[in-house]
């Protein structure tokens, strides 16, 4: 195996190379891996290390060990797919305007449902950090000679994990955040344009001030069109 970087930890990388393997179709639905010694040899690792990363591709959903059969690889109805690991070993594989249309259409019903709770639910203090979240946003592209994706990336992330916060409920909050990372990954690479983030500003805008004057009709309207205009973005020319 190829030397990692020391800060992760052996098994990840052993869950990493084998859920790919499987997301790839390298290793096929109703397949037995081999066996884990024969695992053990060819990766380089103790039985321990392995065990430790079937625990891990068990939760997500790829295999199922059973006695004298062995790791048997699952159908895709079987994995987990809200699982970042998953989604992002999707994204490296599958067709990426296919996958952004189905990770787009679950964002929309998840964050625009969060924002709209959010502007019944937020506190003063969460609205305070929203909308300084936004002037961050605003500050980024106030001055196009300064504008530097990367920094705008982090604090849009930031922004819309602060909404789903501030919605108070656990599970919109955790799916909207994985769906959200997830799909930022994607797009990393191809609209780093800054037009691209000016156009979807004036939808910030209105989404903080559909929750600052605690307006959920509102603030679900705003985030839908920005939904729109994030899908017209998607679009392949």
């Amino acid at each position: 195996m190829n030397t990692k970087p020391y800060h992760r930890k052996l098994y990840q990388y052993i869950v990493e190379e084998l859920g790919q393997r499987i997301v790839q179709g390298i290793h096929r639905a109703g397949e037995v891996l081999p066996t884990e010694d024969q695992l053990c040899q060819t990766l380089g690792v103790s039985r321990g290390v392995l065990r430790e990363a079937t625990k891990l591709l068990t939760q997500k959903g790829l295999i199922l060990t059973r006695p004298r059969v062995g790791m048997l690889v699952l159908p895709r109805e079987n994995w987990n797919l809200f699982d970042p690991d998953v989604l992002l070993w999707r994204l490296q594989v599958e067709d990426k305007f296919a996958f952004l249309k189905t990770v787009t259409e679950v964002r929309r019903l998840i964050e625009s449902e969060a924002t709209r709770q959010a502007a019944l639910r937020a506190t003063a203090d969460e609205v305070a950090e929203i909308k300084m979240l936004l002037t961050r946003l605003q500050d980024l592209l106030s001055d196009d000679s300064r504008y530097n994706y990367e920094d705008y990336l982090a604090a849009d992330i930031a922004f819309h994990t602060a909404i789903l916060k501030a919605c108070h409920n656990e599970l919109l909050s955790q799916i909207g955040s994985t769906m959200r990372t997830v799909v930022h990954k994607a797009r990393e690479s191809d609209i780093a344009d800054i037009a691209a983030q000016k156009a979807s500003l004036p939808f910030h805008v209105a989404i903080v001030d559909g929750i600052s004057h605690q307006d959920p009709d509102a603030a679900y309207k705003a985030s839908q069109e920005m939904f729109e205009n994030v899908w017209q973005q998607i679009i392949p020319s």
